[in-house]
């Protein structure tokens, strides 16, 4: 450090960049910068190559209070600042390692770690796609009741993950999580603040505080004061605040500043003012933000416990003989995970489908929808979703008359069904609800018994026209195990496009907030293909083209087909990897 320092006490008359300029390169070559991404107090980022031309996500350690560049090297401001930047180089590198380990896929993945122009570098996966705070200011579409309570149940096995390492985030908040634009999956970033233990040597770094109002609790305001996973908790709180509300959340300075001087503390809670949410979803946030650190959830595992409490509670009542769903066509289709079941929707042909008017939607009159609400409010003892929790169908793409595949309409089922019993949950997905687990069984659905074998798609679209619903509510009953008593609740389910092959191979076309995403739906055995059920088809190899649209690969199967195409292959998502499958369909052509 001692050749940065002279440089930058000989050169006071030089122009300072604070950043890198693009087509720097790092480490020899091995990175080449791109574009200039954000800065904060600890670091820079920037977009950039790697050797292998891919694109990734490179923080430089640079804590602008203590530093500044001269050329590219980084240095101390004063000498006196000498030994403290040397220190916080050396802190970087420690947490830059100790995230690297880490693994899990909800946690952004650091690659590589290596010291170039007298700092430190780390390297991470480039995440394509929005983070939360552009849903709450409207840049992308907003997220539904449903999709927010997942996205929080994932965020906070990542956090929990986090302090089982012994590490505190340290700077949570909305525009540190992202939505995966390829797997619709959260991914938290941004871990510059990330502490393992705070050390007196560390404490003693007042300038590396990270401070954000609104979402840091107050104990982060405070130099060395005690840091816990519930101080991580309540800035996972204040992001979700934001998110339901729309709201910043009040500055916890001015909320403990309102307290110490007998005031009412401005924060208002969500329990028994926000509709849409189970209860224990909000009042676990409203404790997760309580002041002072001995109030609030201590720990991810028990702000999951007090979610499944929630979630798993029996529905004191008896479901009536067979009430038909409630259908609705506005806003929104949450998520929802593949099915291995689906139910065997007719298709209309093109010109029937061409002079359907809107005559053909399911018409349910005023009074009948409110006393239906009503009752289904009443028994179910909670709010129901609002009507952004379902989707306005679109037209189905048209079908050409000898196509080798049909579409339609289908009930997508929130579980991964077990093959040889569609009754019986073998897998809970991203988009299943909290209260489900595998091995329960599904013994009702809108208070019908559920027979061996039976086609529960089906019956929960028993008398309702699918052709023009993106959605509809359901009542599903379960036994948690053999005899056990039935628990009852009520599901928003989408209703969604289905492509189906003479073979039995289905995909399912599935809205989420980064886009349209086309999954595997079934694979029946035998079937020509390496494919797997939950598969998310990402572009097709012979051409490049994406899977962005609803009609996309319908259209690929037309045009390949006449050209006589037998493979087609795919870059598929699965299980957080990137792979490639393929399936077999011989045409005329």
């Amino acid at each position: 450090m001692t050749l940065a320092a002279a440089r930058i006490d000989h050169t006071e008359e030089e122009l300072f960049a604070d950043e890198l300029k693009p087509g720097t390169r790092l480490l020899y070559g091995q990175f080449k910068v791109e574009s200039f991404l954000n800065s904060g107090g600890f670091g820079i980022t920037y977009l950039a190559r790697d050797s292998l031309s891919r694109l990734v996500v490179v923080k430089e350690c640079f804590p602008a209070s203590f530093c500044r560049r001269v050329d590219n090297v980084v240095g101390p401001r004063t000498r006196q600042r000498q030994e403290e930047f040397r220190s916080i180089v050396d802190q970087f590198q420690q947490e830059a390692q100790n995230l690297a380990r880490l693994d899990h896929p909800y946690i952004v993945k650091v690659h590589q770690v290596f010291e170039d122009n007298e700092t430190a570098y780390m390297a991470m996966d480039y995440i394509q796609g929005p983070d939360l705070l552009e849903t709450v200011e409207g840049k992308v579409p907003r997220l539904t009741p449903q999709e927010i309570t997942t996205i929080l149940a994932k965020v906070l096995e990542a956090v929990g993950y986090v302090h089982d390492q012994g590490l505190l985030h340290r700077d949570i908040s909305p525009d540190n999580i992202l939505l995966d634009r390829e797997s619709g999956n959260p991914v938290l970033i941004d871990f510059g603040a990330s502490r393992k233990e705070m050390t007196r040597k560390s404490r003693a770094l007042s300038g590396l505080r990270v401070v954000k109002d609104g979402y840091s609790p107050q104990e982060f305001y405070i130099a060395g004061s005690k840091q816990a996973p519930c101080s991580d908790l309540y800035a996972l709180a204040a992001s979700f605040y934001h998110l339901i509300t729309g709201e910043t959340p009040r500055s916890s300075q001015e909320r403990l500043s309102a307290i110490a001087n007998r005031e009412a503390d401005p924060h208002q809670p969500l329990s028994g003012r926000i509709a849409g949410y189970p209860a224990g979803f909000l009042a676990a946030i409203d404790k997760a933000m309580s002041i002072f650190p001995r109030d609030r959830l201590q720990s991810a595992a028990e702000w999951q416990a007090m979610l499944r409490e929630e979630a798993t509670a029996p529905l004191p009542f008896r479901a009536p003989t067979a009430p038909a769903p409630v259908a609705e066509a506005q806003g929104e289709a949450p998520a929802a995970a593949p099915a291995a079941t689906v139910a065997a929707v007719p298709v209309a042909a093109p010109a029937a489908a061409a002079g359907r008017s809107q005559s053909s939607l399911l018409l349910v009159t005023g009074v009948a929808l409110l006393v239906l609400a009503v009752a289904l409010s009443q028994v179910l003892g909670r709010a129901s979703p609002p009507q952004s929790a379902v989707a306005q169908a679109a037209p189905l793409p048209v079908v050409a008359a000898d196509a080798p595949y049909v579409l339609a309409r289908v009930v997508r089922l929130p579980f991964l069904a077990d093959p040889a019993d569609p009754s019986l949950v073998a897998g809970v997905l991203s988009a299943s609800p909290l209260w489900m687990q595998p091995g329960q069984r599904i013994v009702e659905v809108n208070g019908q018994p559920v027979q061996d074998g039976a086609d529960l798609p089906a019956m929960l679209s028993q008398g309702v026209d699918l052709a023009t619903l993106g959605g509809l509510k359901a009542i599903i009953g379960y036994e948690a195990t053999p005899g056990a008593d039935i628990v009852r609740k009520m599901e928003a389910l989408p209703v969604v496009v289905e492509l189906r092959l003479a073979d039995g191979l289905a995909f399912q076309m599935v809205e989420t907030p980064t886009g349209t995403q086309t999954m595997v739906a079934a694979v029946p055995a035998g079937t020509a293909t390496d494919l797997e059920v939950g598969d998310v088809l990402l572009l097709y190899r012979a051409t490049g083209e994406t899977m962005g649209t609803t009609g996309a690969l319908a259209s690929i199967l037309q045009r390949e087909l006449t050209g006589g195409v037998a493979t087609f292959g795919f870059t598929v998502q699965r299980r957080g990897s990137t792979v490639e499958a393929s399936f077999q369909l011989k045409g005329d052509g």
